[in-house]
């Protein structure tokens, strides 16, 4: 088990979050503070790095949904980059795909 970690970057117009590790129901606190941090510092667009996530469980792709619909309601935008593996799998799978815009690098 390795424990997430998520490093804040922040650029001239957008954030990233960049998640390292396993986002499962343990550590989702840390997307969903990390999330936060990035809103109540006045920042709308937020990308979520997803290069190093080695395990996502639906607790984590349910976290990364309400992050996602947190961002929304505050009028900003959250995107997924460089999904891959089992990330990848559960969005096709679940249809979740359809809910995050993705790209595979930025």
């Amino acid at each position: 088990m390795t424990a997430l970690s998520v490093a804040i970057t922040h650029e001239a117009a957008r954030t990233i979050l960049t998640l390292h590790g396993e986002l499962d129901i343990l550590s989702t606190i840390r997307l969903t503070d990390a999330v936060d941090a990035a809103l109540y510092g006045g920042r709308q667009q937020i990308l979520v790095d997803v290069a190093n996530l080695t395990f996502c469980d639906s607790s984590g792709l349910w976290a990364l949904i309400r992050a996602k619909r947190t961002v929304t309601a505050m009028g900003g935008t959250l995107e997924l980059i460089n999904v891959h593996g089992i990330l990848q799998r559960l969005l096709e799978i679940t249809g979740a795909a359809q809910v995050f815009p993705t790209a595979s690098a930025r």
